[in-house]
């Protein structure tokens, strides 16, 4: 492992890491033209315009029916199908690049002192989901030619996210010798060994290796990140209330993501970072910095990160 960065203690509040990210995420200017069957989720590069007066919505022809900018709904094409659109010109998806690094990282079928790659899969199916457009890389080792070509491969992309690093490793240094490490921890827990870097005016996030941690900051970066690069909108998560079973203990130098499971009405706090925690959450309580912590018998909100319809 390499020593330690020269911003090893570097620490940015999650607001600030939001806006170093964003500073770097120019909606992406590139177009599809697509037929309306597939349009919903797409973002439009121009205003969809009526070709058929609409009696029952008041709209004529020539008409614009949604404006640039309009992320479409299943609820708009029956609309825009009733106006004679067939086919929309919308924005490209914004491509994100997805490299895990670990020298003990396989694919499939890991062996003795092995483990199979998750975090970086996972994330995968959560940026497209997301709205982006996924290139996943297989597992690079921790070894520098290597790293600086995964680097430089997926430097075609509007977005890099590396999972399996830390402050000091070889992928910190590799990425402070290609552009500029911007800073390599952020004020979350789970995820505070996260790091925010830009190469060749490509945001690249740093993500730990563990899958809570890794899941935590792409909820909390990646997915403004990828928003941002769509101009689209950044919508909340579905939330509901529940009665804590136990008291959360939370360090309150940080804003805390606690996940619990939810049985009825009840939340229990699940612990650890490992695999089976990240896919047992139902659901997450934010705790922010400075905040008490929520005790037993206390309402709090949950998220609902993985919400489907």
């Amino acid at each position: 492992m390499a020593g330690a960065s020269p911003t090893d203690t570097d620490e940015c509040s999650l607001e600030t890491a939001r806006r170093e990210l964003g500073g770097y995420a120019v909606p992406v200017d590139r177009t599809d033209r697509i037929p309306l069957s597939v349009a919903v989720g797409r973002v439009l590069a121009t205003a969809a315009t009526a070709n058929d007066r609409v009696a029952g919505a008041a709209l004529d022809a020539d008409e614009a029916v949604f404006a640039a900018g309009h992320q479409v709904r299943p609820a708009d094409v029956g609309l825009l199908k009733a106006a004679g659109v067939n086919e929309l010109l919308v924005r490209q998806r914004p491509q994100v690049g997805i490299v895990p690094t670990g020298d003990d990282l396989v694919e499939y079928d890991a062996g003795t002192d092995e483990r199979v790659e998750t975090a970086g899969f996972t994330l995968a199916q959560y940026a497209d989901r997301w709205g982006g457009k996924v290139t996943y890389r297989t597992v690079v080792e921790d070894e520098l030619p290597s790293l600086r070509m995964a680097v430089q491969r997926d430097l075609t992309r509007d977005m890099l996210v590396v999972t399996g690093t830390e402050p000091g490793d070889e992928v910190r240094e590799v990425v402070r010798e290609l552009g500029e490490v911007l800073v390599d921890r952020v004020a979350i827990d789970p995820g505070r060994e996260t790091g925010l870097a830009v190469v060749e005016d490509r945001p690249v996030l740093l993500l730990p290796e563990s899958p809570v941690d890794a899941r935590v900051s792409a909820v909390q970066l990646l997915r403004p990140l990828l928003k941002s690069f769509a101009g689209a909108p950044l919508a909340d998560h579905p939330t509901r209330s529940a009665t804590l079973a136990g008291p959360a203990e939370t360090d309150p130098a940080v804003r805390s993501f606690v996940p619990v499971a939810i049985d009825g009405e009840t939340a229990t706090l699940l612990s650890g970072t490992d695999l089976e925690t990240a896919t047992r959450a139902d659901g997450w309580v934010t705790v922010p910095a400075s905040a008490d912590d929520p005790a037993a018998g206390d309402a709090v909100s949950v998220q609902n990160w993985d919400y489907l319809p």
